[in-house]
């Protein structure tokens, strides 16, 4: 797993309070206990927080995977 995505899933265990192995590659938002919309805006909240990028809307929006975000974030960052 890359370092960005065991900073995502660490981060995710703490928002959503749940156990960092809850947080699969797998699993996408209204899967994981506190992922609904708003526990999605505020992920994005805390990613831009703690990664220091921002996500754009449309991407934001795309997300249906934690291995997603990480492909996002990943992107963004290399710029």
């Amino acid at each position: 797993m890359s370092d960005t995505g065991s900073r995502l899933k660490k981060l995710m265990a703490d928002l959503f309070r749940c156990d960092v192995s809850q947080v699969t590659d797998e699993i996408g938002p209204g899967e994981l206990p506190g992922w609904d919309s708003l526990g999605h805006v505020a992920l994005m909240a805390e990613i831009q927080k703690q990664f220091g990028t921002h996500v754009p809307v449309e991407d934001a929006i795309a997300v249906e995977s934690v291995t997603d975000l990480v492909a996002i974030l990943d992107r963004l960052q290399s710029h």
